[in-house]
C-alpha cells in the first residue's frame, strides 16, 4: 500500500492543510502529526484511519498556515527593557547587540493562541475523513493494477507448471526404458522381472515430482480464490506464496531433468514478482 491524498480548507483566517501517506508494513501503524491545540483530536482521526486502513504504515499530518494578522508579534516593551538593561551592564547604550541571542528569547514575540470551538472541530473531522476516503479511493485502484499484474504472473506459472507435467511425464517414460535396459545388462539374466522393476519403480520414485506439481496446482487454485475476496488477503496470499516456493524448491531438487530445472527458476522469478507485489496489498 503505497497512495497519498491532500486537502487544504479554510476557518475563518486560518488555512489547514491535511495530509495522509500509507507506506508498505507487515502490521498497522499509523502516525498522527496535529498542532498542540488539537491533539485531542488524535484518537478521533486514528479511529477513522482504521475503517479504511487494516495494514500498512500510515502518517497522517496537519498544518496550519495563519494570515498575516496571525503572526507572532514583536513585544516591544520587553524588547526596550531588555535593551535598557543591556545598556546598563556594558555602559554603553550605543553598543552593538548579538540581536541573533536576543531575539531568540521566546517571550520577545507573542501569538494569540487561537481556541477551537466545537464548530471548528466538527469541520476539521469533516474535512479530514473526506481526505481519508479519497485516499481509499486513490488505494483501491491502486490494489487493482497490482491485481492485474499478479494476475498475469499467476497466468505465467500456470504455463510454466504445463511444461513441467509434459517434462516429467516424458521423462518418466524415458527413464523407465533407460533404467530397464541398464538394469538388464548389469544383472545380465540373474535378476528375474518383478526385482527388475522393484528395482526401477524405487529408483523412479526418487526422482518423481507428480506430489510437488500437484500441491502447486492446489495453492494456484486457492490463490485465486484467495485474491478476489474483499477485505484483508495480503498475509494469506503470502503464506500461500511461501508454500508455493517450498514446493518448487523440492521439485527443482528432486528432478534428474535439466529443463525440468530451468522451468522451476522461471517458476521462482515469477513467484519473486508476485510477491514483492503482494507487500502492496492489505
Amino acid at each position: 500500500m503505497t497512495s497519498s491524498a491532500f486537502r487544504e480548507f479554510v476557518i475563518d483566517s486560518l488555512t489547514f492543510f491535511l495530509e495522509i501517506k500509507g507506506y508498505n508494513h507487515r502490521f498497522l501503524e499509523i502516525k498522527v502529526n496535529l498542532p498542540d491545540a488539537l491533539s485531542f483530536l488524535e484518537r478521533e482521526i486514528i479511529a477513522e484511519i482504521k475503517r479504511y486502513v487494516k495494514r500498512g504504515y500510515v502518517v497522517f499530518s496537519l498544518k496550519i498556515h495563519k494570515s498575516p494578522e496571525n503572526y507572532s508579534r514583536l513585544n516591544i516593551d520587553l524588547l526596550s527593557n531588555i535593551l535598557k538593561d543591556l545598556g546598563k551592564i556594558t555602559g554603553n547604550s550605543e553598543a552593538i547587540y548579538n540581536w541573533k541571542e536576543i531575539l531568540a528569547n521566546p517571550q520577545v514575540f507573542f501569538t494569540e493562541n487561537r481556541i477551537f470551538n466545537e464548530e471548528d472541530c466538527k469541520k476539521i473531522i469533516s474535512e479530514t475523513k473526506l481526505l481519508i476516503e479519497e485516499f481509499d479511493g486513490y488505494k483501491r485502484e491502486e490494489g487493482e493494477s497490482i491485481k492485474r499484474a499478479i494476475l498475469e504472473s499467476l497466468n505465467k506459472i500456470e504455463t510454466l507448471l504445463s511444461n513441467v507435467k509434459r517434462e516429467e511425464e516424458n521423462w518418466q517414460k524415458e527413464a523407465k526404458l533407460f533404467l530397464e535396459k541398464k538394469l538388464k545388462e548389469f544383472e545380465f539374466n540373474i535378476i528375474n522381472e518383478d526385482r527388475l522393476y522393484q528395482e526401477i519403480a524405487l529408483l523412479l520414485m526418487k526422482t518423481d515430482i507428480n506430489e510437488e506439481i500437484t500441491r502447486i496446482d492446489e495453492f494456484i487454485r486457492r490463490f485465486y480464490e484467495e485474491i478476489k475476496k474483499d477485505g484483508s488477503i495480503g498475509k494469506t496470499l503470502e503464506f500461500i506464496l511461501q508454500e508455493m516456493n517450498r514446493e518448487i524448491n523440492t521439485l527443482s531438487s528432486k528432478t534428474a531433468k535439466t529443463s525440468i530445472m530451468f522451468y522451476a527458476i522461471d517458476l521462482k522469478k515469477e513467484l519473486e514478482k508476485i510477491r514483492e507485489l503482494t507487500l502492496n496489498i492489505e
